[in-house]
């Protein structure tokens, strides 16, 4: 192959790919400042301290600090990087950023994932709920693994 021609290819392979990963960061970064924002207002108020204290007990099982109860919420239901922002904006410890990572990298995004679930005719209504209980037992173990 000609070297001018192969420098034509890989110099718009580069530009392909360079705005192609601009417009992904832009479309994160959509989703997760103004979450990040909301939560660390929220941090000023007596909302969110509020809700980390009623879930508390529950995420304590998982060694998650009670805040931990929205990052799982929206890392559910909405996607990974509202969960990452509100991880971000909190001051968690190592352990509980781990045992979120692993909850969250098993069962993450159920209502995008159930659509995608019933498109492929897959057992929507046992797929979902495995996911869960996979996802909350593997951050259960992980728990466990470290020492408090």
């Amino acid at each position: 192959m000609n070297n001018d021609i192969l420098a034509r290819v890989n110099g718009n392979v580069l530009v392909i790919g360079a705005r192609k990963g601009l417009s992904t960061f832009w479309m994160l970064m959509r989703i997760m400042i103004p979450v990040y924002i909301v939560v660390a207002l929220l941090n000023h108020t007596p909302v969110l301290p509020a809700i980390a204290r009623f879930f508390e007990p529950a995420m304590g099982i998982w060694r998650l600090p009670g805040e931990a109860a929205l990052a799982m919420v929206l890392g559910h239901f909405v996607n990974l990087y509202s969960a990452l922002a509100v991880i971000a904006a909190g001051k968690w410890d190592p352990v509980a950023v781990t045992v979120a990572g692993v909850v969250l990298g098993v069962s993450h995004s159920h209502i995008m994932e159930a659509a995608i679930f019933r498109q492929m005719r897959a057992p929507t209504l046992v797929l979902v709920p495995l996911r869960i209980v996979a996802g909350w037992s593997l951050g259960w173990v992980v728990a466990l693994l470290f020492p408090r």
